[in-house]
Formats: structure tokens, sequence, C-alpha cells
């Protein structure tokens, strides 16, 4: 999910765990762990790009990570909560002037973290009476937390690293504001109560309630979506081999599905308000995974069908050959015209080597206030 999202849960986690001894600095504490195992993007910096992508959601958002973690940051907290949580800040500030070149970026991130810096700061003081063990469970609620929410989303997470299997249940879209924005309402309502207000807990918990509530809908939601896609495939006898379902972008209401049928991908959309029966199934996308062994199966091939799980196509685009990546769908509701959004431009470089670049800026303005606008009445239905 969205590190809005994680922040929210991780703070929300944390108050429940030890809110109504520390108040104020289990949400403080909570929200910093719900944004620690998102910090391995840094390894964009480290590797290129494709392995960065495979690292990603691996050992941070593991049960290993959660475990070993845990009482590392409990001890620090407790030993010196000031110093732990200056060196947080400071590599917050790294990693954005990282990953930020122009002056402005750098103002704007100085003025922020030092606006957080002093109120933080009084939240960090010792609280007499909390043990390690209070914060080790504090910290590991809201790091394991973090793994458990992301894996209901497309990309999944590795959670039983070091195995490489991981769990992505594809019932939530990386940011919905039906998820957060209530959640959000209730952490932040119980915040300006006092930690011994019993309205504190049950704002608190309000939060917590409506958000698994919802996410257990969406779980419903997919299940309808699915046995909808099945029912219709079969009526219109179209032979397939599997089925991916997933909600598009920012809702759960309208549902996306790819059928990978013996030569290629076929695509559909339904929404839950949808009043017309028949689904329409996009023209069949050949696969032309031949590719692949035409290029002799380089290292680079074989790291992106690792990483889309093996949904992914290839075609010509002029004289350069693209691979779309079919997990993060369509930019648009038109199944036979939306671009697919991620894509990678195939290539050899000088020396012979095979190589893949993830298109940067590929769809213009135009196509995407058009795939925006199509979203927003095909999710009202048919």
């Amino acid at each position: 999910m969205d590190s809005l999202t994680q922040v929210v849960l991780g703070a929300s986690v944390a108050e429940a765990t030890l809110g109504r001894k520390v108040g104020n600095k289990a949400m403080l504490w909570g929200a910093i762990a719900g944004t620690i195992p998102d910090l391995d993007v840094i390894t964009r910096y480290l590797t290129d790009p494709i392995s960065a992508n495979l690292m990603h959601r691996g050992i941070t958002h593991s049960l290993f990570f959660s475990l070993l973690a845990a009482p590392i940051f409990a001890w620090c907290v407790k030993r010196s909560p000031g110093w732990s949580l200056i060196g947080f800040l400071a590599f917050m500030v790294f990693f954005f002037l990282l990953s930020n070149h122009s002056l402005t970026a750098i103002l704007i991130i100085g003025v922020v973290f030092g606006g957080l810096a002093l109120p933080a700061y009084r939240l960090s003081s010792p609280v007499p009476g909390v043990t390690t063990w209070d914060w080790t469970k504090l910290f590991f609620l809201s790091l394991v937390t973090h793994p458990l929410l992301d894996a209901h989303t497309d990309w999944g997470t590795q959670f039983f690293w070091p195995f490489e299997y991981r769990l992505a249940y594809k019932n939530i879209f990386v940011a919905d504001p039906l998820y957060t924005l209530p959640f959000l309402m209730c952490v932040l309502v119980a915040m300006f109560h006092r930690r011994n207000y019993t309205r504190r807990r049950r704002w608190n918990n309000a939060g917590l309630m409506i958000s698994s509530g919802y996410m257990l809908l969406t779980i419903v939601f997919k299940g309808i979506a699915y046995n909808r896609f099945e029912k219709e495939l079969d009526r219109q006898g179209i032979a397939y081999v599997e089925m991916d379902t997933r909600p598009t972008p920012l809702n759960s209401i309208l549902w996306n599905a790819q059928i990978e049928t013996e030569k290629g991908y076929v695509v559909g959309y339904y929404s839950l308000l949808d009043s017309q029966k028949e689904i329409e199934f996009s023209d069949e996308y050949p696969k032309n995974h031949y590719v692949v062994d035409s290029l002799g199966n380089p290292y680079v091939l074989q790291q992106l069908n690792e990483f889309t799980a093996g949904w992914r196509m290839f075609y010509h685009r002029g004289d350069s050959l693209i691979m779309a990546d079919l997990r993060f769908g369509q930019l648009g509701v038109n199944p036979n015209e939306s671009p697919f959004v991620w894509q990678y431009h195939v290539f050899r470089d000088p020396t012979g080597m095979v190589r893949a670049n993830q298109q940067q800026g590929s769809i213009s303005r135009t196509e995407m206030s058009r795939g925006i606008s199509q979203l927003w009445k095909r999710i009202c239905g048919n």
C-alpha cells in the first residue's frame, strides 16, 4: 500500500498496543515502524532497476525481519529515544536528498524535517514503567502488519523470506481512499484525546475495525468478480489456461481480468454496478514468447519473467522490441486500445549484451487524462 496508509496503520496498531501507557509516543514510534520496511527502495541506488524491483518487498517485508528488527529497535528506544529519533530523521533526510537534486526540493526537505524535529523530539522522552518487552511488542506488531497489508496488493510480499514465494491476494489497489481516509480520520481524532480516555481507544479501535471490514469486503468483491468473469468466459466459449483478477486504480468496484490462453492473453473489465450482463473481452494479445529463445534467454529476461510471474508479452513498436508487464493493467479501460502501464524496451547494447530499460514518460498527458475519464465512467457501470 502507499506510504500514508502504512504510517496510519503503524500508528494505530502501536496505539492499540501501548497507547494507554505512553500516549502519542506510541503513535509516533508506530508510524516510524510502519515506514521502515519500505526503505528497501534504497536498493535502486545500489543496483540496476530490474534487480531493485525484484528485491523490493523482499527481506524487509518478511516475518524474519520483523522478528529480528523489533527487539533491536526496542532496545534503542528504551535506552536512548532521543538519539534514536534523531538517527531516523537523519536517515530520512539523507534518503530524500539522495533521490532529489534540485535546490527547491532540498530546501523543502530541510523545512519539513526541521519542523518535525522539535515536536517529535519532545515526544521521544523516556517513559518510566515501560519495559523493553513492551517496546518490542509495539515494534513487532507495527512492522509485521506492514507486509501483511501489502500482501493484499498486486505486487505482494516475500513474507516467508528466504523462500521466494510471494503472498499476493490482489484484492485491493496499492492506494485506495476508501481504506485510508476513514482510517486516517479516526486515528487523528484519537490522537487529540488523552491517553487514559475511553474515547481515545474507541476512535482508534473504530479505525482498525472500519479498515479491516473494508478489506474483507474487497475480498468478497473479488470473489463476485471472479465468478462473473468465469461464467462469462464459459458462456462465450473462450478456452483459457489461467485467469488473474484485480481491482482497477483507486477503487474496489471496477475489476480487471487478465486471461491467459494457449497463445496469448485476453483482457476484460467488470463493474459491480454493471446492469449489462455481457462482458466485452479484448481481442487476443499474442504472447510472442518465442522472442526469449531467439535472444538466447538472457539473464535480464529471466529476471523479468520472475518479476512478472510469467504475465508478460512482447511486441514491436517501430524498430523497438517492447515487453509489457501485464500485472499492473492498462491505462484506461478500453481493452483493445489502452496501453499497458509497465513496459520495458529490450535491446542489445554495443557489446552485444541484451538489456532492458523500463519505459519512462511513454504515456502522454492526453492518454493519462483520457484513461482517468474512461476509468470513472466505467466504474459507474454499463
